[in-house]
């Protein structure tokens, strides 16, 4: 059959059903360039202020999901309605209702014949503040049924339910147009919609042809023409930008410690709501998730091509207010970014907050440091024992661990200055002590600061030979003699003599338990990390200044602030004129002795002599890039060289600034020694000198203070 009529008034199409032919393009391609792309605002610092930031290729887009879900579970059909009319007669039916294995529907029934005209169908519309731009159907039509001068027809539409070629995508009409193979009337599969039309979708059963006529030949499973839809998945556009307002919170007061929260009014006016909201400090996101997920709606079934997927028109919050706990133990003491993101379920993003914050968990004393020596006479030769007093830390901050630094200072107390190599919680007065007090500054860190604190000063350090006989410091220890046979002290053999009755062979040419080492080196040497290896040289005489050679020297050492034993890491042999020189490995800050037995059997030493290495802590910088704008980002990355405890170390960055060097972070670095900082310029323009410091004497970290290489800065 051929139909030369006109399609009817578009008005009337719910009742009337088409009869003009047009064009199937049921797997019509997706058209590209349709999503938008939201640029990033610099206005960063600002409370409450909102960025719309450069977001991925879907942003601005989800996908409502109809019927069945892409786990094959239920999904709801919101946006759907059926409906009739145009004298459908007596068993034609439409329903919008559908599960897994059952299908919406819409049928012209074979129980009468069905006029031209007559039709049912299926309608969906989306939701408010979003645009239909695509997505696919699962469907079944058919169109078997037939008439003098009618057609069944079932037809797919979109944008609008009208019957023209800007509306009808896919037809399948008897005898007019075939929609499946071999010229069939049948189609089963998946139904793409055309791309960015907007307004709805539309599958309708209908009886076409001249007025008047019936469908009332053919058909196929008790129906003239009939459409199902088994599933759907619609691609909707919304460009609606994610807010908050009432910005607060305890983490915004100076110095945050322990978990404070942030909270705020997030909102998503026109939009699919909140999906998301994401905390970042210093470029680490601390939290991430849905706040709300409006009884299970706001959880995405899956995704497409990059959308997040959702049953329900609105499917989150438009509105909810948001509490954020936030652990600052997990931070470093000092200054550090906050940015607050709200991602809507569409993939809009929105910069909700981007400023600073500071947190405090160092710990703090609560009773001051005391020494043993600040109530009682101090001589030459006593020594102090100095103890840390009382310290808290938040919960989370980790264990606290001390350092100490001995310091001298005048009889009142005052203009205190650091002794040199006095960094363990021991002390033995010296000569150079004496008129002077001493004190203690006890220095206490946990995983994110540290903090410090002073003893009470000494009474004044009194040179009488009254001692308290504690052991001497740095330096030249007094000689130990070898036990002897009887019990007593033995004293030295003789040049060229033989073996003490008990002591064993003798260590050199003229062994003396009374032997004498000198050392080519002051008693402290500071070195840097690269040159921490170093040549140690020396004599060794007898007690008469005769030089004892051939003998047989050991070489220990043991790591600042580490209890134990010494442990001998090399050996030297005196030769003309006493004379030794041994190398000395690499290490961190360290004891190092030399030390020298009378004889093969002595347990003890006889002489030693002893020296103390401080080596500054080494740290690598790389400032990229070097040249950027007076705005511009650079990176600054680096590590920590040497053996690093496993809480890692502490590095404060800073760059030089009106005349001086600012701090402007502290991290601490993982076991790797490894860090990296984004740092952002405000505006200045110049050149800026940027490097790297590492404060000595962390807890297990025996290097003193050590500083990168400087990198300049140029911006524009």
């Amino acid at each position: 059959m051929k139909s030369t009529e006109q399609p009817p008034d578009s008005t009337s199409i719910r009742s009337l059903a088409p009869t003009q032919q047009v064009a199937a393009t049921a797997d019509a391609p997706r058209a590209g360039g349709r999503r938008r792309r939201l640029w990033l605002l610099m206005c960063a610092g600002a409370v409450g202020v909102v960025l719309a930031v450069a977001a991925p290729a879907f942003a601005g887009t989800w996908v409502q999901v109809s019927c069945v879900n892409p786990d094959n579970s239920a999904a709801p059909s919101e946006g759907w309605t059926s409906g009739g009319g145009g004298g459908a007669g007596f068993g034609s039916n439409s329903s919008s209702s559908c599960s897994p294995g059952n299908p919406m529907f819409a049928f012209l029934s074979m129980d009468v014949a069905a006029p031209v005209g007559a039709g049912e169908d299926l309608a969906y519309a989306p939701p408010a503040g979003s645009t239909l731009i695509g997505g696919t159907a699962q469907v079944s039509m058919s169109a078997d049924g037939y008439g003098a001068d009618a057609s069944g027809t079932a037809v797919a539409y979109s944008p609008n339910f009208a019957y023209d070629a800007g509306d009808v995508f896919l037809q399948c009409a008897y005898g007019i147009s075939a929609c499946g193979p071999g010229g069939a009337v049948d189609f089963t599969g998946q139904l793409t919609l055309p791309t960015d039309r907007g307004g709805g979708f539309y599958l309708a059963a209908s009886c076409g042809g001249i007025a008047g006529q019936y469908c009332n030949v053919g058909g196929s499973n008790g129906t003239w023409s009939s459409v199902q839809l088994r599933s759907a998945q619609f691609e909707l556009a919304n460009t609606a930008t994610p807010a908050a307002t009432g910005m607060t919170g305890t983490l915004f007061n100076p110095n945050a410690g322990g978990t404070q929260d942030v909270t705020f009014t997030a909102t998503d006016p026109a939009g699919p709501g909140i999906y998301n909201v994401t905390a970042q400090i210093d470029g680490t996101s601390v939290y991430s998730g849905t706040p709300d997920t409006n009884s299970g709606n706001c959880v995405s079934v899956g995704t497409l091509s990059g959308a997040l997927m959702f049953d329900h028109q609105q499917p989150c919050k438009q509105s909810e207010n948001v509490d954020l706990p936030v652990d600052t133990t997990a931070l470093l003491d000092g200054q550090h970014t906050l940015k607050l993101t709200v991602t809507d379920a569409a993939g809009n993003v929105s910069v909700v907050y981007d400023g600073t914050i500071s947190t405090q968990n160092a710990p703090t004393n609560t009773a001051v440091p005391t020494t043993s020596g600040h109530d009682v006479d101090v001589f030459v030769g006593d020594g102090l024992t100095g103890k840390p007093g009382s310290w808290s830390a938040p919960s989370g901050a980790g264990s606290i661990g001390y350092s100490y630094q001995w310091e001298d200072c005048d009889a009142q107390g005052n203009s205190c200055a650091a002794i040199a190599g006095a960094t363990v919680s021991t002390y033995t007065a010296a000569p150079s002590d004496v008129g002077k007090t001493l004190r203690v500054q006890v220095t206490a860190a946990d995983n994110d600061g540290f903090a410090s604190a002073m003893s009470a000063p000494s009474t004044l350090v009194q040179s009488s030979s009254g001692s308290s006989g504690a052991g001497p410091g740095p330096g030249t220890t007094p000689p130990t003699p070898p036990p002897s046979s009887g019990g007593t002290s033995s004293p030295g053999l003789p040049s060229g003599g033989g073996t003490a009755a008990g002591a064993g062979t003798p260590n050199g040419s003229v062994a003396s338990v009374s032997a004498v080492l000198r050392l080519g080196l002051g008693q402290v040497i500071s070195r840097s990390f690269a040159a921490r290896a170093f040549t140690l040289n020396g004599r060794l005489l007898g007690p008469t200044g005769a030089s004892i050679t051939g003998a047989t020297l050991d070489v220990l050492e043991q790591v600042l602030g580490a209890s134990g034993p010494m442990k001998v890491i090399a050996h030297a042999k005196s030769g003309k004129g006493g004379a030794f020189s041994v190398k000395v490995a690499a290490g961190p800050s360290r004891l190092v002795e030399v030390a020298y037995r009378a004889y093969s059997n002595s347990t003890t030493y006889a002489t030693t002599a002893r020296l103390q290495e401080n080596v500054s802590a080494g740290v690598t910088l790389t400032v990229s890039p070097t040249h950027t704008t007076a705005a511009g980002r650079i990176v600054l990355s680096g590590r920590v060289e040497g053996a690093v405890p496993p809480q890692g170390v502490v590095v404060e960055l800073l760059v030089h600034y009106l005349g001086h060097w600012e701090p402007f972070r502290s991290i601490r670095t993982p076991k790797s020694g490894r860090f990296r900082v984004v740092y952002e310029f405000q505006g200045g323009r110049g050149v800026f000198p940027f490097r790297a410091r590492v404060w000595g004497h962390q807890q297990n970290f025996s290097f003193t203070l050590g500083q990168s290489k400087v990198h300049d800065v140029r911006t524009h």
